[in-house]
């Protein structure tokens, strides 16, 4: 026995090592993997036992690997088992890695050893969370506390491993609610946290996250579930999946082959769904974020054997969207000034990771440079967007772009007046979407939020978030909105969402009793065609063949520059129909006064501030009156406001409609309207006796 122990002690001294795991796994027909050893590496065999060195390499050498066992790759050589240190080989893929490939043992463990080798990217990061809220959001998430950015705002989850998704998450009115926590909103907390932290709880809560997310969401029924793969989700859903991935695999927890095939094999999936035809959303911000996915799944798992195929589909794709989302000068072609910011933001984080990860992206994308700039001229005197399409009112900050201060006079705009560069342009034709005219950026008369501001909105070019809002207008003045739309009011089934998307929600003119005609072929039929500076007044002209059946609506804003405005709308039409032109006030304006039978109003606020809208061409056939609607200016708000409607019939019809805004106790008086020759004179007194005149083409 002394002989024995004496042998296998002079045998380890030798170089033996014992094995902790001595039998390989099994040996795949379909091999992916193969080694590549490095200089002066070495072989061993197992004998007696042990593993014995028997070879000492004198150059790097290539092996098809046909087990693993523990810290040992197994190659075959001579018919004889040959053992390689993990730590003296490194992976390589000989064919690309499909969904099947991962049902093998070999290749399963193969694949973890073979994702813990490769780099960790720079993340494209959909929603950047700064310390130490992210760690505050993930110990409530760890806790069962989850959550949520959107109302109800909470989520409590018991125990993750035996929750129910499909009950467990409750019934709101709110769409925006399931869609974010399907995007793993809550997994995204808890990767910046780690990141932030090094706290290995939150990727052990994130494992158990992903493990129970996905044994109740097959892919192969997708289609039966509206939120888990909502096209826009999915979208989301990747960058966090991938961005936990990379914490995860180069962490402490990263140790079992059967929790990295899981995670691979959900990404492909994802990636899959992400290139289905019918999955996609062409002419549409989600496809945009699909686009994104599929090039990050790409980049990141280029092992993958689809990884080439959906990185050409996805730029190619990307390219195509860009022309059609985003104008040649920067504008975002969805109809909502909150959604330039949107996907402002989007975008140049896109930039930035292609640029970390060395990834081309399409020619087309550098448009996005010149959308700050355009952004600048729809930002109002208060520090808000107006709430044209699906945007909200909500005060902005510097942080509406990321680096604005690249952008100083967007950065004036947003803080009024008090960082950055004065912009240039009072008057400007964004794009073929907004006509935008204001009375001054810095200090005449008054303060900065009390200058004077009116925008117009035109543009049919996709039904993303397209209300019925053809040549509708918003005016602001005097430190308050006076003519405002709808808003948005959220992302929900309720009656409120469908009636924000209707032309009677809306500051334009339409047909009575009819919505505007937007069927595909009518996109295109919708602009700003001019604007200009004439001296004494600033003059927008917008048309809209919106109205279907034929007619034609040209819309002249006229703005003097001191408070008074006119709006000119002519309606042409082959046949003679009833005409409903509406303006929706601001909350807080109550009727002072008003002559209907005149067509002339006012409304005024409890700090003296009023409005004045009065129609000069009267006719029989026309008539005014007041009347209430709502305003959402945060979602699910819905407040009472007035309107005021005014009617025409015929084919040939023009609202001349004389606005002034005041707060001096001053009101229009008397007001004419003539024709001269091929324009249109105005002329108005005031209660003080002052006069103006405000001229315009028919």
């Amino acid at each position: 026995m002394k002989r024995i122990l004496l042998s296998l002690l002079l045998l380890f001294m030798a170089g033996g090592a014992i094995l902790s795991h001595p039998e390989p796994a099994a040996a795949s027909s379909d091999a992916v993997f193969q080694l590549r050893t490095t200089p002066n590496a070495t072989l061993y065999e197992y004998k007696y036992a042990r593993l014995v060195p028997t070879k000492k390499l004198g150059t790097s050498m290539r092996y098809r690997v046909t087990g693993v066992s523990g810290d040992y790759f197994v190659i075959s050589e001579a018919k004889k088992k040959i053992y390689i240190k993990k730590n003296e080989a490194r992976l390589f893929h000989i064919q690309p890695l499909t969904r099947a490939h991962l049902s093998s043992a070999l290749t399963r463990q193969l694949a973890h050893d073979f994702e813990k080798s490769t780099r960790v990217y720079e993340p494209y990061e959909y929603v950047r969370l700064v310390s130490p809220y992210a760690e505050q959001l993930a110990n409530r998430a760890v806790r069962g506390d989850w959550s949520i950015p959107t109302a109800p705002h909470q989520l409590l989850v018991k125990n993750i491993d035996t929750f129910d998704w499909h009950t467990g998450i409750p019934k709101t009115e709110n769409d925006s609610f399931p869609f974010q926590i399907h995007y793993w909103v809550t997994l995204n907390q808890l990767t910046q946290a780690y990141n932030n932290t090094g706290n290995i709880a939150y990727l052990k809560y994130g494992e158990r996250f992903v493990k129970s997310w996905t044994k109740a969401h097959p892919v192969s029924k997708y289609k039966e579930y509206r939120w888990p793969y909502n096209d826009h989700s999915t979208a989301i859903r990747t960058f966090h999946l991938l961005n936990y991935w990379d914490a995860y695999k180069k962490s402490t927890l990263h140790k079992d082959p059967a929790f990295t095939a899981l995670i691979l094999k959900t990404i492909h999936e994802h990636g899959t769904l992400l290139a289905t035809p019918s999955f996609y959303m062409p002419q549409h911000n989600h496809g945009m974020f699909q686009d994104i996915a599929l090039m990050a799944i790409a980049k990141q798992h280029p092992s993958f054997d689809k990884s080439v195929e959906w990185q050409t589909l996805a730029t190619q794709r990307l390219q195509v969207q860009i022309d059609q989302g985003i104008s040649r000068d920067g504008v975002h072609l969805e109809h909502s000034p909150g959604y330039q910011s949107y996907l402002y933001y989007t975008f140049i984080r896109l930039k930035a990771w292609a640029d970390a990860n060395r990834f081309p992206l399409p020619s087309n994308v550098s448009r996005i440079d010149k959308m700050p700039v355009q952004l600048t001229y729809m930002m109002k005197p208060n520090g808000t967007l107006p709430i044209f399409g699906d945007t909200t009112g909500v005060t902005q900050s510097l942080s509406i772009i990321p680096d604005i201060m690249k952008y100083p006079e967007l950065a004036y705009a947003v803080t009024q007046g008090k960082r950055g560069k004065k912009p240039p342009l009072t008057l400007k034709k964004v794009g073929t979407q907004y006509s935008f005219m204001r009375e001054y950026w810095s200090a005449p008369p008054r303060s900065f939020d009390n200058a004077t501001q009116v925008m117009m909105t035109a543009g049919f070019n996709s039904k993303v978030h397209k209300h019925a809002d053809d040549l509708n207008i918003d005016v602001y003045g005097l430190g308050r909105d006076f003519i405002t739309e709808t808003g948005r009011y959220g992302y929900t089934k309720r009656p409120e969402r469908a009636r924000v998307f209707g032309v009677e929600a809306h500051n334009t003119v339409h047909r009575a009793g009819e919505n505007l005609d937007l069927r595909p072929d009518m996109r295109g039929k919708s602009y700003i065609a001019s604007i200009k500076d004439t001296g004494g007044t600033s003059v927008a002209i917008g048309e809209s063949k919106l109205m279907g059946k034929g007619a034609n609506h040209r819309r002249t804003l006229v703005y003097d520059k001191a408070q008074t405005l006119v709006v000119y709308d002519r309606i042409t039409s082959p046949t003679a129909s009833k005409f409903v032109q509406r303006f929706h006030l601001a909350e807080g304006l109550k009727p002072l006064q008003s002559s209907l039978q005149n067509q002339n109003i006012l409304y005024g606020d409890t700090s003296g501030r009023t409005i004045q809208i009065m129609q000069l061409n009267r006719r029989p056939n026309s008539s005014m009156q007041r009347s209430t609607s709502f305003v959402s200016v945060k979602d699910y708000e819905w407040k009472p406001r007035s309107q005021v409607i005014s009617y025409h019939s015929g084919k040939d019809v023009t609202f001349v409609t004389l606005i002034r805004l005041d707060q001096k106790k001053k009101t229009i008086t008397k007001a004419t309207l003539q024709p001269k020759g091929n324009r249109y004179v105005v002329t108005y007194t005031l209660s003080d006796k002052t006069t103006g005149k405000i001229e315009f083409d028919k």
